[in-house]
C-alpha cells in the first residue's frame, strides 16, 4: 500500500516514470558489471542468482521483520547506504560461511561446493547445484519468511512486542516453516533424484499429483504464490482477504487462496504452452517440447510481474484509488499483467544487446529469473530502505517508522 507520509516530488505520472527509469538504468549498468556474459566479472548464473535471491530475502528480513531496527531513525540517505552495506556483506556471509562454510560441509553437502567436489562431484556441476539448492532455500523463503507478516499482520505478537524482541519471535517461528517447506519440497528432489540416494529421502511426492516429480512443478507453483502473496500487499491492498476480519482466520484463509490461486494460475500457462508448442517430448530435457522446462517457464513468466506490481504500488501510487476498491482492483489487476505480458516480449528482443543474453527459449542459455530479480533491488531497496527518496519527500515533519504495527507490514 501506498505510503501517505509521502507525496510524490514531481507529481504523476512523471514520479513514476522516473523512478521506473532510474531503477533500470542502475540495474543495467550493475548487470554490466557484475552478470553480463560480455559484462567485466561475468557472474551469470552462479554466483550471480543466490547472490542476488539471499540480497533480496535479506532485505525482507531486514525490512519487514525486524522494521529497519537498529536504524530507523537515521536520515533516509543514512539509513538507505548503511542498510545496504550490511545487505550486501551479511548475504556474502550466509551464503558463503554459514551455508558453504559450516552447514554445508557439517549437515548438508548439499548446500556447500567443496564437500561435493570431496564426494566425486565436478566442480562445475558442485557450483550448479550448491547454488541451485541456495537459490531454492531463498525462493521457500519469499514466501514462507513474509507471509506472517503480510497475511497474519504479525499476529499473535503485533502491538504486544517492539524491536528486536518482535522481529526476532517471527523470525524464530518462519525460519522453522522455512525449513519445513525446503525438507518437504526441495530436499526430495535433489537427494532422491539427481544423486540417486533414495535411501536418504524419499522420492518427490508431488509426482503422484501430475505424474510430473521435477522440482521445476515446485518451483512454478511457488513462484506464483510469491507472486500472489506481494500483489496481496501491494496492488490488491489486502483484498479481497480484508474481508475476513479476525485474525488467524485472515491469514489462513489467505494462505489456501493463493496457493489455490497459483496452481491454476500455472495449470491454465501449461495448457496454454500446450497450445501454442504443441504436445511435450518425453525424451527432450530443455526448451519448449520438454515439460520440466514449460513448468520453469510459468516460474519465468510470473517474474515479469515482479517489476510492475511493485514499481505501480509505490511509485505510480496505485492508481486509480477514486474509482472504487472493486473497480480499482481490477484495473490495477489487468494493467500489471498487461505490462508484464509486454514485458515478456521486449525482454527477448533486447536481452543480447542489453543483458548479454541470447534471446533462447533454454534454462541452459537464458533464465530471465535471474535478471527479473536483479532488476527489482533497486526498486525495493528505495523504498525499504530510503523512504523513496528522492522521488518522494515528507508530509510531515516527523515520520515515525512503525516497526510494531500492521502498516509497516504492507508496506513491501
Amino acid at each position: 500500500m501506498s505510503d501517505h507520509s509521502f507525496k510524490p516530488r514531481w507529481g504523476q505520472p512523471l514520479t513514476g516514470i522516473l523512478a521506473s527509469a532510474s531503477f533500470l538504468l542502475i540495474a543495467l549498468i550493475t548487470w554490466f558489471i557484475f552478470a553480463s556474459p560480455q559484462g567485466i566479472f561475468k557472474y551469470y548464473e552462479h554466483p550471480m542468482i543466490e547472490f542476488l535471491a539471499m540480497m533480496i530475502l535479506f532485505g525482507a528480513w531486514q525490512h519487514l521483520i525486524f522494521g529497519n531496527w537498529p536504524f530507523e531513525k537515521l536520515k533516509p540517505v543514512t539509513r538507505g547506504i548503511v542498510m545496504i552495506a550490511v545487505n550486501v556483506a551479511a548475504s556474502y556471509v550466509i551464503i558463503y560461511g554459514v551455508f558453504q562454510g559450516f552447514l554445508g560441509k557439517v549437515i548438508l553437502p548439499l548446500w556447500s561446493v567443496d564437500a561435493l567436489v570431496a564426494r566425486g562431484i565436478t566442480e562445475e556441476l558442485a557450483r550448479e547445484y550448491t547454488g541451485g539448492a541456495i537459490t531454492m532455500f531463498v525462493l521457500m523463503g519469499f514466501v514462507t519468511y513474509t507471509f506472517w507478516t503480510i497475511l497474519f499482520k504479525k499476529w499473535p505478537w503485533g502491538g504486544q512486542l517492539t524491536q528486536p524482541a518482535l522481529g526476532l519471535a517471527e523470525w524464530g517461528l518462519t525460519t522453522v516453516i522455512t525449513l519445513l517447506a525446503y525438507g518437504t519440497l526441495i530436499y526430495p528432489f535433489y537427494v532422491s533424484v539427481v544423486f540417486k540416494q533414495p535411501l536418504a529421502a524419499q522420492a518427490p511426492w508431488w509426482g503422484a499429483i501430475d505424474g510430473v516429480s521435477h522440482l521445476n512443478y515446485v518451483v512454478g507453483i511457488w513462484e506464483w504464490m510469491v507472486v500472489y502473496l506481494f500483489m496481496t500487499a501491494n496492488v490488491w491492498s489486502g483484498k479481497p482477504f480484508h474481508l475476513v476480519k479476525k485474525q488467524p482466520w485472515t491469514g489462513l484463509v489467505a494462505c489456501v487462496s493463493i496457493i489455490a490461486l497459483a496452481f491454476v494460475t500455472v495449470k491454465i500457462l501449461i495448457f496454454g504452452m500446450g497450445a501454442v508448442w504443441g504436445a511435450v517430448d518425453p525424451k527432450s530435457a530443455d526448451g519448449p517440447t520438454s515439460l520440466a522446462w514449460r513448468y520453469y517457464h510459468t516460474a519465468s513468466i510470473a517474474g515479469f510481474t515482479l517489476f510492475p506490481f511493485l514499481v505501480w504500488n509505490h511509485y505510480f501510487d496505485n492508481w486509480p484509488q477514486k474509482w472504487g476498491s472493486v473497480v480499482g482492483w481490477f484495473v490495477r489487476t489487468g494493467i500489471v499483467f498487461a505490462l508484464a505480458a509486454a514485458q515478456y516480449f521486449i525482454y527477448y528482443m533486447v536481452c543480447l544487446p542489453l543483458l548479454g543474453l541470447k534471446p533462447e527459449l533454454s534454462n541452459h542459455i537464458n533464465k530471465p529469473l535471474v535478471w527479473l530479480f536483479w532488476a527489482i533491488i533497486p526498486l525495493l531497496f528505495n523504498d525499504w530502505f530510503m523512504s523513496k527518496t528522492p522521488f518522494y519527500v515528507s508530509t510531515a515533519e516527523n515520520v515515525n517508522v512503525d516497526a510494531v504495527g500492521a502498516k509497516n507490514s504492507l508496506k513491501l
